[in-house]
């Protein structure tokens, strides 16, 4: 069957005798007599008004049309605008609002217009799915991915993408020339790094050209080195082979290598081998302002628009890079590759120290989480009061906070967490424990109620598999993106039970709580709503840690749950409840 591919809504233009009409119809006066002062039988036969249900029909749907579109022209109108149609009260200073509408409706669009004002409304609940508001975001979504934009939205075809983009490119005037780049990635062959003519590729396509590869480097040690490195990239990869086993930690250090790699031969014109302490400073304040053309949005490693930073970095992020960078310098010279460590000259940027070295005061706090997680609360209120086409996604973020939340597991570890790996706690009914896989590769096992079991149960049988026999990950997509990387991955070589990425898990909870704080149905205060908006994944775990040392959970029994290394790390929950902390003085002081 052929797609369907119209697009945009139709924008009625409204005649005089149209706004007359309406104006009357607010003020009062019935239909049927408006029918009669100010149409025609010919004229109502011809707008299809052929009764009086008829004609109130298109009164009210003018009305809803001109309120959608003077919100769009002056959002603080909204709450106004939409008492009166509620209450059916229309004063004289409403209804001029309401008429000003009128003309802005017959004109072009803006950036900051929503979706709605233009688009049909399947294509806006598919758009906006993906986080987007306003046409400003589907642009700028659409130059940052190229012109496979629309692969990851369900029920944007193909067909539906490419008469989007010709609606865009139709207002070049409001909404500026649209730019899509070719959806292509580079060929995955290595590219040699020219200083005249640089190009930025991520580490796995990084070649050195022979006068800059580090052969000759001023740096190398003379005695005999115990890694088989010919040159600067063999001695790097020697030394990523480390972390082989640690995944996360190897991406790190090959982010903060592959910049330093390149700057050296773009920036400074000689092989990492033959850097000094001079260079190493000209580095390190590089870090604080990269060149723009080296700065780019997040996309594919083997994408055209790959860059190496997404901005300049933070203090603590600075710090971050030139410690690993350190740490690399030193391995090298510890396996005899290079003769010193000019990094020992530099001194780290100076960083705020906070009062605890972990962003626990992103946690929610325990009113808010409490009414956020418990039976029939905020979470179980989403589910049931959401489109009938987010339901099944509500149901995954629902499984997904609740797991976290209440076992302080990191998005990796549930991401990766497995049915045959859950099980009831002998002799206690409500408790179930689940085995992780964790940091240092190191298993532990969290406890978890029933009530995430269910929330689990639910997710499984939108899922169509068994909970009770079941294999596989515990939380999955119940939508499959036409990617190739998510083809490949869920139909070309299916795993049973095939789940999340980190970073997949990351957005589907992200753009849920955003759902979450968006819709006006449920009850939550606006400053709780923007936590919602802001809030990150690992809140949740410093929620659990902090609501566990509030009600004296012991320490060593904390400690063994989040998998920390040290009790010191454990300790400071303790420290993170305020209220606790006000209470405690509040009685000293009295």
């Amino acid at each position: 069957m052929a797609q369907n591919t119209q697009v945009e809504r139709p924008i009625p233009r409204y005649t005089r005798t149209d706004f007359t009409s309406l104006r009357a119809w607010l003020s009062g006066v019935d239909v049927q007599r408006i029918a009669s002062l100010y149409f025609t039988e010919d004229e109502l036969d011809a707008i299809g008004c052929v009764m009086p249900a008829m004609l109130q029909g298109r009164l009210e749907a003018m009305r809803d049309h001109l309120i959608e579109r003077a919100v769009v022209a002056n959002p603080k109108l909204a709450e106004g605008l939409r008492y009166a149609r509620r209450s059916d009260k229309w004063s004289k200073l409403a209804m001029g609002y309401l008429f000003e509408a009128a003309e802005f409706s017959a004109g072009e669009p803006i950036p900051q217009d929503g979706l709605a004002a233009w688009f049909k409304p399947r294509i806006v609940r598919a758009l906006e799915s993906e986080g987007l508001r306003s046409l400003a975001d589907l642009v700028g979504l659409i130059e940052l991915r190229g012109a496979g934009w629309w692969r990851p939205i369900a029920r944007i075809g193909h067909g539906k993408a490419r008469s989007i983009e010709a609606w865009l490119t139709r207002f070049p005037r409001t909404l500026g020339v649209l730019t899509i780049t070719e959806e292509r990635d580079r060929v995955h062959a290595p590219i040699v790094l020219s200083p005249e003519c640089p190009i930025l590729v991520p580490l796995e396509q990084i070649a050195l050209p022979s006068e800059l590869d580090g052969r000759n480097g001023v740096n190398r040690a003379p005695s005999f080195s115990l890694i088989q490195a010919r040159h600067d990239l063999d001695a790097v990869q020697a030394f990523l082979v480390k972390y082989r086993s640690q995944e996360k930690t190897r991406r790190a250090y090959q982010k903060e290598i592959e910049r330093f790699l390149m700057w050296c031969i773009y920036k400074a014109g000689k092989p990492l081998s033959s850097v000094l302490a001079e260079d190493c400073e000209h580095y390190k304040a590089f870090l604080e302002k990269p060149d723009p053309d080296w700065c780019g949005q997040k996309v594919k490693r083997f994408s055209v628009r790959w860059r190496p930073f997404e901005g300049a970095l933070s203090a603590p992020s600075q710090r971050y890079a030139i410690t690993i960078l350190k740490t690399l310098f030193k391995w090298l010279v510890d396996v005899r590759y290079l003769a010193g460590n000019p990094w020992v000259a530099v001194g780290n940027p100076i960083v705020e120290t906070h009062q605890t070295p972990l962003r626990i005061e992103k946690a929610l706090s325990e009113d808010l989480w409490t009414r956020f997680a418990r039976e029939g609360g905020i979470l179980d209120q989403s589910c049931m009061v959401s489109k009938s086409d987010h339901r099944e996604q509500q149901r995954i973020v629902r499984a997904a906070v609740l797991l976290m939340g209440h076992t302080g597991i990191r998005r990796e570890e549930a991401a990766t967490a497995r049915r045959q790996h859950l099980k009831p706690v002998p002799g206690k009914a409500d408790l179930w424990e689940l085995d992780v896989l964790g940091k240092r590769r190191k298993w532990r096992t969290v406890f978890l109620p029933y009530r995430v079991v269910d929330a689990l149960m639910d997710h499984w049988e939108d899922r169509g598999e068994d909970f009770e026999s079941g294999e596989g990950t515990l939380l999955s997509p119940v939508v499959i993106p036409l990617t190739p990387t998510a083809r490949r991955k869920h139909f070309e070589e299916p795993e049973v039970g095939a789940g999340f990425s980190a970073d997949g898990l990351y957005r589907c909870i992200k753009t849920g709580l955003d759902r979450i704080a968006e819709n006006r149905l449920l009850e939550l205060e606006e400053h709780e709503r923007e936590i919602l908006r802001s809030v990150g994944l690992h809140a949740f775990r410093h929620t659990f840690g902090t609501i566990a040392a509030a009600r004296a959970l012991p320490l060593d029994v904390l400690q063994r749950l989040l998998g920390h290394a040290s009790l010191q790390t454990t300790s400071i929950y303790v420290q993170a409840e305020r209220k606790r902390s006000i209470e405690e003085m509040s009685k000293y002081f009295s």
